[in-house]
């Protein structure tokens, strides 16, 4: 029979190396990673490589030959080597702009008021943070791990893990797990620590209307289109109110089960914090907490994330612009396929007399949910409530996107992660209490899952 090893061994050395870990954090934060134009992201594969090398996570560089590399790992358990964790996470990181609105620079980490501040402290070089130096800890305390500890981190999360699928083909291996913590995670705007189930899909598209073959005097417009109007025109077809309009958008949509639908009844939601946060007085169409609750976890959404024709500058410029974009996202649902879709985008389109409306699919993933009942969920929920000492909060959903669908194993997205820590903004940040506490209930959290029995 194996002994049964203390968890309060490995928290007091959290709590002891705290300084350490923010060190590590500033170091990760100060090498750029910008998944969008490549910045950085050689370098910090080859930081990361390093640090699961000082674990002995014997780590890999695995490459396809085009994007960014994914660096794996793995430490087996000598106590339960039949089991093992996943930590997905990712080095990559959102462009810092706009820069004059940055207190301090992006890529020069700041601590100020028990917060640390940088592009990607956040989203997600805190929580990678976590991942390797809770391992750590385990390793100095117990001299192993509660159970097979797998690393995946990859580069591309930023820009829709655009190539993860084909590392899936190539590498399968570094997928396998019996349960998978997910990139992100936290407490609300009150503390409670949140345990998450799963997150949308997400269809991303360019729309591009041309005309003539250059910009032109803007007094032709008596009798040259306009590219502008014409873009306008096609977007005003594809929603009525908060509703698609494409034909057989909402076919695959999976109608949630009864023990889901009371798990967001009882979810807390400080609607007030929200909106005085974002600056709103209503959400839209001025709906309640409760329909704001469901939209969030299980809406479909279409949602113009920027438009762009002709001159934007100051003063004027009477000009008729010879092209048109817009970034459109569609945010999926369970069991909504992005492939389907945007083949119905596209004849929607024509059949509305907008064939000539050129269309860009540059990201599509789906959408995933995992069972509250799952032991991987359970564990999470109970470690949340022994490290905060409050009851926990269980979301079926996040509104958000990641490659989860990827990983047949049960995932939760859980961490150090705290509300309104600005990410993909200006100022993001990081409190560093809650990098402590995120560390000590993922640990938790794989230890107890690694104690029970899956059926």
């Amino acid at each position: 029979m194996k002994a049964k090893l203390s968890m309060k061994e490995v928290f007091d050395y959290i709590d002891s190396n705290k300084n350490r870990a923010i060190e590590l954090l500033s170091k990760l934060v100060s090498q750029p990673s910008v998944a969008a134009t490549g910045q950085g992201i050689k370098e910090c594969s080859e930081l990361v490589m390093k640090l699961l090398d000082e674990l002995g996570a014997n780590p890999k560089l695995n490459d396809i030959g085009e994007g960014s590399p994914v660096v794996s790992g793995e430490i087996k358990s000598k106590r339960n080597p039949e089991k093992t964790i996943l930590f997905y996470n990712h080095y990559d990181v959102q462009p810092p702009e706009p820069l004059e609105l940055w207190d301090s620079p992006p890529f020069t980490p700041a601590i100020r008021d028990g917060k640390m501040y940088g592009r990607g402290v956040s989203d997600d070089k805190g929580e990678l943070t976590g991942r390797v130096k809770l391992t750590e800890a385990f390793l100095k305390t117990w001299k192993d791990v509660p159970c097979n500890f797998k690393f995946l981190f990859e580069g591309e999360e930023e820009i829709g893990s655009i190539h993860l699928s084909q590392y899936l083909k190539k590498y399968p291996e570094i997928f396998k797990a019996d349960g998978v913590v997910w990139e992100f995670g936290g407490v609300d705007p009150n503390g409670r620590p949140q345990v998450v189930l799963g997150v949308k899909g997400i269809l991303y598209v360019q729309l591009t209307t041309n005309v003539a073959k250059k910009d032109v005097h803007s007094s032709l417009g008596a009798i040259v289109q306009n590219p502008a109007w014409r873009l306008v025109g096609a977007l005003n077809t594809l929603k009525s109110g908060e509703k698609i309009l494409i034909p057989g958008w909402y076919d695959d949509v999976r109608k949630f089960t009864k023990q889901e639908l009371e798990l967001i009844r009882q979810a807390p939601y400080d609607a007030k914090a929200i909106k005085a946060d974002l600056g709103i007085r209503n959400f839209i169409a001025k709906m309640s907490i409760e329909e704001a609750k469901r939209a969030l976890v299980g809406k479909p959404t279409c949602t113009i994330c920027g438009i762009y024709s002709g001159y934007t500058g100051p003063g004027s410029k009477t000009v008729l612009p010879s092209e048109a974009f817009a970034k459109v996202d569609f945010r999926l649902v369970p069991d909504q396929d992005p492939d389907d879709l945007v083949r119905k985008l596209r004849k929607y389109l024509v059949t509305q007399g907008y064939s000539d409306v050129k269309i860009t699919y540059s990201e599509g993933e789906r959408a995933k949910r995992t069972s509250p009942k799952e032991p991987i969920a359970i564990a999470a929920k109970f470690a949340a409530e022994q490290v905060y000492k409050t009851a926990s909060i269980v979301q079926v959903s996040s509104a958000g996107t990641g490659p989860m669908y990827l990983f047949n194993a049960p995932c939760v997205a859980i961490g150090g992660g705290h509300a309104f820590s600005n990410a993909h903004a200006p100022n993001e940040n990081k409190q560093l209490e809650y990098l402590v506490k995120g560390m000590k209930w993922v640990a938790s959290t794989v230890n107890r899952f690694a104690e029970m029995r899956i059926s």
